[in-house]
C-alpha cells in the first residue's frame, strides 16, 4: 500500500514541468483530469498531515485527557518558563 516509487514519479511529473505543460497544451478533458488529480492529492495531503500529527503526538494527547496528565503538562510548562528567565 505504501508505494514510495509512485510518489517519486508524481513529484518528478510536477518538478519536470510535464504537468504544467500537459495542462497548458492539453484538451479540456485532460485539463479537468489534472485539476481533479491535484484536488484529490491536496485532500490526501490534508488527511496525511492530520494522521501524522495524531500518530506522532498520540501520547501527548492521551496524557492531556486526564487531570493528572494536565497537571504534569502545566508543571512542565511552568518549569520551562522559570528556567528561561
Amino acid at each position: 500500500m505504501l508505494d514510495i516509487d509512485y510518489l517519486e514519479r508524481v513529484a518528478n511529473y510536477f518538478d519536470s514541468g510535464d504537468c504544467k505543460f500537459e495542462f497548458e497544451n492539453g484538451e479540456e478533458e485532460r485539463r479537468l483530469l489534472i485539476l481533479d488529480f491535484l484536488e484529490r492529492l491536496m485532500e490526501l495531503g490534508e488527511k496525511a498531515d492530520e494522521l501524522a500529527t495524531k500518530l506522532i503526538f498520540k501520547d501527548a494527547y492521551a496524557s492531556l485527557l486526564t487531570e493528572e496528565g494536565v497537571a504534569e503538562a502545566e508543571a512542565a510548562e511552568a518549569e520551562a518558563k522559570g528556567t528561561k528567565q
